[in-house]
């Protein structure tokens, strides 16, 4: 009995810290596959070998270069870019 609620507990807890990449991914992608492909090709993004600190660089630079992303979904965006690479 006790190893049951250990075991979930545990899962409970395991998703609550995935389910912010979970959910983030998919308003991420959407926005990216919108605001990105005004300009160049998804593949462009999708094949680009950049770490976490790179991304930012580069969502900062195409949000000034006009890439249509709004303050409140830059988080999302940055999430989903952070898993290209996984």
């Amino acid at each position: 009995m006790m190893k049951a609620f250990a075991f979930s507990v545990s899962g409970i807890f395991l998703f609550a810290l995935c389910a912010e990449t979970v959910f983030a991914q998919p308003a991420g992608k959407a926005i990216v596959d919108e605001a990105c492909t005004t300009c160049h090709g998804i593949k462009k993004v999708t094949d680009a070998k950049k770490n976490a600190a790179e991304w930012e660089i580069t969502l900062d630079r195409m949000i000034k270069k006009g890439a249509k992303v709004k303050p409140q979904e830059r988080a999302a965006v940055l999430q989903y870019l952070k898993t290209l690479n996984q």
